[in-house]
Parts: C-alpha cells; structure tokens; sequence
C-alpha cells in the first residue's frame, strides 16, 4: 500500500456511563491516530447523559444556558440546557436524572420530572419555540408529571403524601398547558421503545434499576394504566402501545398527548443532526462503542445501529467497551477495558488510566488491516 495513502477511521463512539464520555474516548483516538490515518470525530449520544452537549456541538453557535433547577427529589441545583437560535436542547438526565441523586437515595415514590418542567419555561419565557429533550437516564416514574404540572398542568391527588403525582392522582386538566404551549415545537429523543405500561413498560423494565422494590414495581405499573386510560381521554390516537411511550418513566407519553411531541429513536437522530452517512461514505473502517455491550446494543442503541450501517456498506466496525456479552457478534472486534484493569469497578473508576492501552491495541488491529 501506497505510503501517501491515508485511509480514513470514522470514530463515533456513545459514552462509558460514570467513565468517559464520547468526546474524550474520541479525543483519544484522534491523538493516536492521526498522522497514520485521517480522523473523522463524530462523538454519539442516543438521549442519556450528555446527549444534551453532544446534540447541541453539531448545531450552528451553541450555548450553554444556566438557570434555577430542582433535582429529581426537589433539591435545588444550578440546571444548564444548550441554545441554538430559538432551539433548545434540554437533558433529563443531567437535570433530575439517576446521576443526581446517590444510590441510597432512590426513590421511587417521591422522584420526579419537576426539573424538566422548570427547564422548559425557563427557555420558552426566554423565546425558544423549539425543544428538543433527551429523556434517558430518568430517576423517576411519574408520567411527567412533575414536569407537566410545573409547566401549567391541572390535576386533582386524593392526598399529597408523596411528590409523583402518579401515585394519588384522580384527574388532570391540561387546557391551560395548551395553550401556553401551543406555538412551541416539542421532540424527544428516546433510548428505549417500550410502552407505557404492562411486562414490557416503564415500571417492570425500568423501576427496579430505580430503586423500586417488586411490590412497588407492580403498584407503579398499576398507576401507570390507571394514567393511560386518563390520558385517553385527549388522545386521538392508541397510548397503550405509543412506542417509545414508557421512556423516562412515561414523560414521553404525556408529552404526546398533551403537546404534540414527536417521540423518536435518540440514535436515528444522531445519525441525522451529525450527517454521519456522509462521513461514513468517505470511511474505510468505523470504531462506535459504549460502556456495556450486550444483546441489547443491538436493538436501537448507538452500537448497534453504526453496525447495521457499517454492515450495509460493508465497511469494518469495530467496538470498544467497559465490558461485553455473548451475542454482539455483528461487530468485527470487541476491545474491552476490562481485559486492561485489574477489576470492573477500576476499569470504570480509572478508566483514564486504562484506556490509553487499549487504544494502541486497537491501532495494532488497524495497522494489519492497512498494511
């Protein structure tokens, strides 16, 4: 081979949740490898924790926006979305999500969206017409409500013992909520497709990682249905089985009914706002990843749908990983942090210190197949 050839690696990795995030693990790459190679960083978010950056860097003139917030338990915390123009890029999970709250912490019962709420006002009493909220990473399950209802939402509670609303409400009244918000564009970027309710909803699949004990995950989904068949009441369409409906502990179904909002897959997004096929189209090998590889990367996460592309083009993929699973055999070569520390929790609390070395492996692996 030529040594005046370059060939090209598109590098467009998700992050490594509690890790390294998808501008550091490019930033990486892009150190090792250029001079050897042509670099194409396209770092990836799919609507969980810090989606809201990684959108907002493939914008024209994005802004961090800073304003008064609440945790997922109401605490008060300094909360930050992106602006561009009159859109704004709003994350769940950096406002009232998982990631605020410690492990003992979790609460089911009392988490809830009230964050978002205050995001979306603060922006639109600024002159945004445009939100665009990534939902993945939630702490709660409370059908938005938290959210809905610091926006301008009605509702009745047999009795205030907990704050989600979800559990003690009797009625909702979403006319003021419409018409403050009937001039603004709502999209969601969501990272799952599950329903609202039922084996497959937001409390079966969800609470537990939440915190949710197996009563509470049975009472939750019950609440849940009990929500559904409120909100049918302003839907012209099904919300039992709205995909996507159970993301975020059900804010996306709500927000569907209510507002108008688009639901649609965090990772086809990316791929659009990103103009990842362009780049992919110049590309002679694609390195994509995240924290956890398993079966399920395959179905709508970032991994799993830059393979299925890289696939159809017949271009070389492959992943790195804090750790991987049997059955991601779509990909050409897993590299995982794992093999290079001595245990799971320093492969993610020193993951720094580790993937320096992977790194090389992989440009190893690169350098045979460019020979």
């Amino acid at each position: 081979m030529s040594n005046s050839f370059k060939p090209t690696v598109l590098v467009a990795p998700n992050a490594f949740k509690d890790s390294l995030t998808a501008p550091q693990i490019c930033d990486y790459f892009n150190s090792l490898l250029s001079g050897r190679y042509r670099v194409i960083s396209l770092p990836a978010g799919d609507g969980g924790d810090g989606t809201a950056e990684i959108i907002a860097s493939y914008f024209p003139l994005p802004r961090p926006v800073y304003f008064p917030a609440v945790d997922a338990l109401e605490r008060p915390v300094r909360g930050t979305y992106y602006r561009s123009g009159k859109t704004a890029i709003i994350e769940l999970a950096g406002i009232c999500g998982l990631k605020t709250l410690k492990i003992q912490e979790y609460d089911v019962l009392n988490a809830n969206t009230t964050g978002v709420g205050k995001a979306v006002n603060h922006a639109v009493t600024n002159g945004v017409n445009e939100i665009l909220l990534c939902v993945g990473g939630s702490a709660s399950i409370d059908g938005g409500l938290g959210a809905l209802t610091e926006m301008g939402l009605k509702i009745t509670k047999s009795h205030d013992k907990y704050r989600n609303h979800i559990i003690d409400l009797k009625q909702i009244d979403p006319s003021d909520l419409k018409v403050k918000f009937k001039d603004v564009k709502f999209t969601i970027l969501c990272d799952v497709e599950n329903p609202l309710y039922g084996k497959t909803g937001a409390a079966y699949v969800f609470a537990p990682q939440k915190g949710a004990s197996p009563q509470q995950v049975i009472q939750l989904d019950t609440y849940l249905k009990r929500y559904a068949s409120l909100l049918t009441g302003y839907s012209n369409a099904a919300v039992a089985g709205l995909k996507y409906g159970g993301a975020a502990g059900g804010i996306t179904t709500a927000f569907a009914v209510f507002l108008g909002a688009r639901l649609i897959s965090g990772s086809e997004y990316y791929l659009q706002v990103s103009g990842f096929e362009k780049h992919l189209r110049e590309s002679h090998v694609v390195i994509t990843g995240e924290g956890r590889i398993d079966r399920q990367s395959l179905y709508g996460k970032i991994p799993g749908v830059i393979a299925d592309k890289c696939r159809q083009r017949h271009i070389p993929v492959i992943a790195v990983a804090g750790i991987s699973e049997p059955g991601a055999e779509i990909f050409d070569r897993i590299f995982r942090l794992i093999d290079y520390a001595p245990c799971l929790q320093a492969s993610i609390q020193q993951a720094q210190c580790y993937f320096p070395a992977l790194c090389r492996d992989v440009k190893k692996y690169l350098d045979t197949l460019f020979r």
